[in-house]
């Protein structure tokens, strides 16, 4: 997660840069945004999102030497600026300098007033039927120059509430000059918008700041939630209809109302004769009594539609689909609301008052409390300088004192010394002279003593020479036993020489068997599985090795995931669900962006994906749902498998677009998983495997030039946390990839080569990759190079080889890339 604190006295609002000059541009504030989810996983979307000012500096000037993008006047966006205690601290910079390090997506709902070329100014613009409404979007509606991606068009209001039909980035539009052309042939969806709801930039606290400049900007309204509920939405407008559409609002009310199917059929009829004009309408031809049932349904709806406590759902479902009926509903019930929101606000009015007497209270106690306190410190204050002043005088007249008996006490001692010196001197020379008789009497009865130790010494060295002569003899039987051990020992060295050549001669049939497992690692675990077998079955006979060509492969098939999937039609949008999902599923989001990418890049070019680790089925489940709205059809092939013809032909008649093969890497003929792809999509483009493994471990037992035809990406090195979020559904409609640029192409191939030299892949690999980085239309040199550092670094790491890479990086002075192995690698 990306560290905040040094945003968090940042400030975020919708604002519109107004132009005073060339050097002078600030930002008007129509709509301020909480910063207090910035430091959460993703920002709350519901209740108000965007609020009123809460005063403060309203227009912001723009420090023109920090701001890197250009701010055009009058185009209205998301901006964030610091606020400090000058007007010229106020360093506003657009939202779009610092999305990828906050982590957040803010998105806004902007209203306009349905206008057309031909419409007067200021006037407005009346609609009738959904037909006629349907066919002035088609033919071009009035916008401004610059406006948000989700845009709602007010085709009718009141005093309360805008009623909108919603533009937004999904909906097929051709922009021409200040033309905007619906040309999807889908349904819009319509809502009732509470003018509440609403921030209206011509409100007089913005006008009145821009006097000079107000007729130069357009009106702007910014609805205040970032989604709308669906209690607001009202019937979708169809395009390409004609009156017949309106017989299906009384189809579901008689729905309501518990209708056989006969009789809402026969409810279609009635209300498509009705609201149709009668002379272009046939004649039925019914027969009497259906016509007799008609007119009495005729009458019946005549008098629901008259009355309002007949039948309740009836009229509800009335009310809520025809606007004009709402109206006059909605002014009936006014006087009640108004009279209900009255008592609540007499009632706030009355609590109000008791909060403010109790905070007068408590503020009355406040002061008596410090005046307390304020009387207490001064009198310790006071009581600290008599103490301080009574304990220097103390000090003073002590140390006076002292010096004082200092003095007296070294006279004493003078006059004592004196005679106590005489007194010793005599007594020291009658002691020595003692000592010194003593003395001689002692060395004369140590002289005495040493004699007789030297003869006692004498007689023990005679005693010490005999048993020398003894040990002579024993050493000399020693000797003639460490010969014996010699000769030994020379026979030892004879067998330890042939030993060494029966190593040598099984070393080198160690590595020529390598060597046949590393070319075909298929048929080694084929014998190793059929091994296993034979030795749990107990059969002693020998056996044929041969795998079983009849072996049966388990499916699960794919599922459909969620609803209303949305249509990815450019690389850019793949990439951003690729994120979203990736997140999603719990992938650092330091390598959300560049996985995004790199697995965009291999599915344009059909590389498949090797997935690694306990959550490569989770990975591929992310991946298999933003492509194609499905969970992924999973294949298992048993150990030892050969029956590529049939293997090949469950793949294409698979019902899932995404397909994942566990156990078939290094578990079966190498030719089914390098080739399987390249076959698969001669016949059946659409599909696209993904090769799964549950042990990373495996790569080793391969040869290095598999990375040439599959990606590799190790699960467990990317998931960092547990997440639980819904995958967002998607349906990938890119049929052909971006055209690539042939220099491009070549200089992207030189950097590959250059950092993976020394790393064991070979040139198929740095071919496979050039592509894979070519075919993604956003370039990225950073993310391209960080992707493929993250791939090399994953493989090296199995094979024990990250410290080349990391001398290979350390001398090209890519720290940035060193840093990505050293995590990879359990660093920081």
């Amino acid at each position: 997660m990306t560290n905040l604190k040094k945003y968090s006295n940042l400030h975020c609002c919708i604002g519109i840069p107004v132009k005073f000059s060339d050097d002078d541009i600030k930002i008007l504030r129509i709509a301020d945004i909480s910063t207090a989810d910035w430091n959460k996983n993703r920002v709350n979307s519901i209740g108000k999102i965007y609020t009123d000012p809460d005063g403060g500096t309203m227009l912001i000037p723009v420090n023109m030497e920090k701001t890197p993008v250009q701010s055009d006047h009058d185009n209205v966006g998301l901006w964030v600026w610091k606020e400090n205690d000058s007007s010229e601290g106020y360093d506003a910079v657009p939202y779009s300098v610092l999305h990828k390090k906050i982590n957040f997506k803010y998105t806004y709902y902007e209203l306009i007033f349905l206008k057309t070329p031909e419409s007067p100014e200021n006037l407005r613009l009346l609609v009738g039927s959904d037909d006629e409404f349907a066919r002035v979007l088609e033919n071009g509606i009035v916008v401004p120059d610059t406006f948000s991606d989700n845009l709602l068009v007010i085709y009718d209001y009141n005093e309360e509430d805008f009623f909108c039909v919603e533009i937004n980035k999904a909906t097929s539009c051709i922009r021409y000059n200040q033309l905007l052309f619906v040309i999807d042939k889908k349904s819009l969806n319509r809502y009732n918008i509470k003018r509440t709801d609403v921030i209206d930039s011509f409100d007089p606290k913005y006008n009145d700041l821009l006097s000079e400049n107000s007729v130069d900007l357009n009106r702007r309204l910014i609805y205040t939630k970032m989604k709308i509920s669906q209690n607001d939405k009202l019937d979708s407008l169809s395009l390409h209809t004609d009156s017949a559409r309106f017989a299906r609002y009384f189809y579901h009310i008689a729905t309501r109302l518990n209708y056989s199917e006969n009789e809402k059929k026969l409810v279609n009829k009635i209300t498509t004769e009705a609201l149709s004009n009668l002379k272009l309408q046939p004649i039925l031809t019914e027969s009497t009594e259906n016509k007799q049932r008609l007119e009495y349904q005729i009458k019946i709806i005549n008098s629901y539609l008259n009355t309002d406590d007949k039948v309740e759902e009836f009229v509800s479902g009335v009310i809520t689909h025809f606007p004009k009926i709402n109206e006059e509903y909605v002014a009936k019930m006014q006087p009640e609301l108004n009279q209900v929101l009255l008592e609540q606000k007499v009632a706030l009015e009355s609590e109000i008052s008791n909060l403010n007497v109790a905070i007068d209270e408590l503020n009355g106690e406040i002061l008596v409390i410090k005046a307390e306190k304020t009387a207490e410190t001064d009198a310790l204050k006071s009581l600290r300088k008599t103490v301080e002043s009574e304990g220097d005088r103390e000090r003073a007249a002590l140390k006076i004192q002292i010096e004082q008996e200092l003095k007296e006490f070294e006279k004493d001692l003078k006059k004592s010394a004196v005679g106590e010196i005489e007194t010793l001197k005599k007594e020291q020379m009658q002691a020595l002279d003692k000592e010194c008789e003593e003395f001689r009497a002692d060395q004369r009865n140590i002289i005495l003593n040493d004699i007789k130790f030297l003869r006692e010494e004498y007689d023990n060295v005679q005693n010490d020479i005999a048993l020398l002569r003894v040990s002579k003899e024993q050493l000399q039987n020693d000797i003639s036993d460490n010969q014996y051990i010699r000769e030994e020992l020379s026979k030892l060295e004879q067998n330890k020489s042939t030993l060494e050549e029966i190593n040598e001669q099984l070393k080198s049939s160690c590595e020529l068997k390598l060597r046949n497992i590393q070319e075909n690692p298929g048929e080694f675990l084929g014998d190793l599985a059929l091994f296993k077998g034979l030795m749990q079955s107990g059969v002693p006979e020998k056996t044929s090795v041969a795998s079983s060509p009849n072996s049966n492969l388990f499916v699960q098939s794919a599922k459909k995931y969620g609803s209303d999937p949305s249509e990815i039609i450019n690389p850019k949008e793949l990439i951003d669900y690729l994120i979203d999902n990736l997140l999603n599923i719990g992938v650092s989001y330091e390598y959300s962006g560049i996985l995004a990418e790199f697995i965009a890049g291999a599915y344009f070019t059909r590389t498949p994906l090797l997935l690694t680790g306990c959550n490569a089925n989770l990975m591929a489940q992310a991946i298999s749902v933003t492509l194609c709205s499905q969970t992924p059809e999973v294949i298992s092939v048993p150990t030892g498998y050969n029956d590529y013809s049939s293997l090949i032909n469950i793949v294409k008649n698979a019902c899932g677009n995404v397909v994942i093969l566990q156990n078939v890497i290094g578990s079966i003929d190498e030719y089914c998983y390098t080739h399987l792809a390249r076959d698969i999509h001669d016949e059946n483009p659409e599909k696209y495997i993904i090769f799964s493994l549950d042990f990373a471990e495996n790569i080793r037992i391969l040869p290095s030039s598999v990375l040439g035809y599959m990606a590799l990406i190790n699960s467990e090195d990317v998931i960092t946390s547990i997440k639980t979020e819904i995958l967002d559904p998607g349906n990938c409609a890119i049929a052909v990839p971006v055209e690539r640029n042939l220099e491009e192409v070549k200089t992207l191939y030189g950097r590959i080569v250059d950092l993976s030299r020394g790393t064991s892949v070979t040139n198929g690999y740095n071919l496979t990759r050039a592509a894979i980085f070519s075919a993604v239309a956003k370039k990225d040199r950073n993310n391209e190079d960080a992707a493929l550092i993250l791939e090399l670094g994953t493989y090296c790491k199995l094979l024990g080889t990250a410290d080349e890479l990391n001398q290979r990086l350390e001398y090209l002075s890519r720290g940035d890339l060193k840093e990505i192995v050293e995590k990879l690698l359990g660093g920081k």
